[in-house]
């Protein structure tokens, strides 16, 4: 690939913030996304990041500013135990444009806490959000405004799952996506 089509490419994926996600197999995703009907997805001509969620994760912080660098989020999150999370609850939220089907992700321990320790500690770097309460979820798809109670009655027999994250990644700003080693008790 040559370099004028790279820079192509990520000037087309360039964000106005970062995130920090944390990455889960999940299979299962596509076999309940697979009872969702194409017609009442919530999608953008120019956005891919809407319709079926294509990768499980959980974001661990959206709204980072250019110029936290990839070593202060990887050194934020060597210091943290990750372990087993559990999804449930399927549920939706709304938004103005849409409504989006999720489960939410808990411990399966008392005290367990790493997903809220992970924010907390990323938090500390330069942020924008308008959400001040971190509610760890796991995205299923975007749908249109309204859908989203008709899917949790059709899916209301989905069961819990317990995942273990195998690694996260740093979506920065320019549109690169840097993979993270994470630590995952055993």
């Amino acid at each position: 690939m040559s370099l004028k089509l790279m820079d192509i490419i990520t000037e087309n994926h360039k964000r106005e913030y970062g995130c920090v996600m944390l990455f889960f197999d999940f299979p299962e995703l596509y076999k309940i996304q697979d009872a969702i009907n194409p017609d009442d997805l919530y999608e953008e001509d120019d956005d891919d990041s809407y319709g079926l969620e294509s990768e499980a994760h959980v974001t661990l912080l959206y709204g980072l500013h250019k110029g936290v660098s990839d070593e202060d989020v990887k050194e934020t999150l060597k210091n943290i135990d990750f372990d087993v999370c559990k999804l449930f609850n399927l549920s939706f939220f709304k938004n103005e444009k849409y409504d989006v089907l999720k489960f939410e992700v808990g411990y399966t321990t008392r005290g367990g806490a790493f997903l809220s320790k992970a924010n907390k500690e990323l938090k500390k770097f330069p942020y924008t959000s308008d959400f001040p309460d971190y509610n760890p979820h796991l995205s299923v798809a975007y749908l249109k405004p309204g859908m989203g109670k008709e899917y949790v009655d059709k899916l209301k027999r989905v069961k819990d799952y317990i995942l273990t994250p195998k690694e996260a990644r740093y979506s920065k700003t320019d549109g690169s996506k840097i993979k993270i080693k994470i630590n995952v008790k055993k």
